[in-house]
């Protein structure tokens, strides 16, 4: 799983750059939600782009866990992909789909990929004792997945806002799991380089 990751790195990272779009787009969309006018048509933007992000993220989390992996394909982020991808699927084939059904989506999302997430940073911290980016990432998917379905009778608005609020908290807890295997990936280059100066470490870009 390790070495999959590491060699794997970047699609983390841009897993973590596209959800912080989305939390930076909910967020500059807030001003427009007070006109009548824009607020159809904003609503509609929300779910349409929502959706393609979320395709896109699955996509990377998906590619992350089975490129160049071999034998070591880490099935947990595998499964957090697919999760991911459906759900932006679901989104896709619904554009006039309500927000209050979209933050549910993004609930159940949120809740099957923090548990996947705790699970993978589990198995994370047998190779890195100190790497806690998952888990933070997992408990906050669940905390706000189970925050969803539990407050029934919050607006809409509010729901566009608590999802910005958790795509910029996932995208940092990601891209700080992103960088931190960048540098053990540069850490094993070196060790492996002042070992053999002229060899390359097997799986490695």
């Amino acid at each position: 799983m390790i070495r999959t990751l590491v060699n794997n790195w970047w699609l983390l990272a841009l897993r973590g750059v596209l959800a912080l779009m989305l939390s930076v787009l909910l967020f500059s969309l807030q001003s427009l939600e007070t006109s009548v006018i824009t607020r159809s048509v904003v609503h509609m933007g929300v779910v349409v782009i929502f959706g393609l992000l979320a395709l896109a993220a699955g996509g990377c989390t998906i590619a992350a866990a089975v490129r160049r992996a071999g034998k070591e394909i880490s099935y947990l982020l595998l499964w957090d992909g697919i999760v991911v991808s459906a759900a932006g699927s679901i989104i896709m084939f619904a554009p006039r789909l309500d927000l209050i059904w979209l933050a549910y989506i993004v609930a159940a999302w949120a809740i099957i990929v923090g548990l996947l997430e705790v699970l993978a940073a589990r198995a994370l911290r047998r190779h890195i004792p100190d790497e806690w980016s998952l888990t933070l990432a997992g408990l906050g998917s669940f905390v706000l997945g189970a925050y969803f379905f539990l407050d029934r009778g919050s607006e809409a608005e509010s729901m566009v806002m608590w999802i910005g609020v958790y795509a910029g908290f996932s995208a940092l807890a990601i891209l700080a799991l992103a960088f931190r295997l960048y540098r053990v990936r540069s850490l094993i280059h070196e060790l492996a380089g002042c070992a053999h100066p002229t060899a390359k470490l097997p799986g490695t870009r």
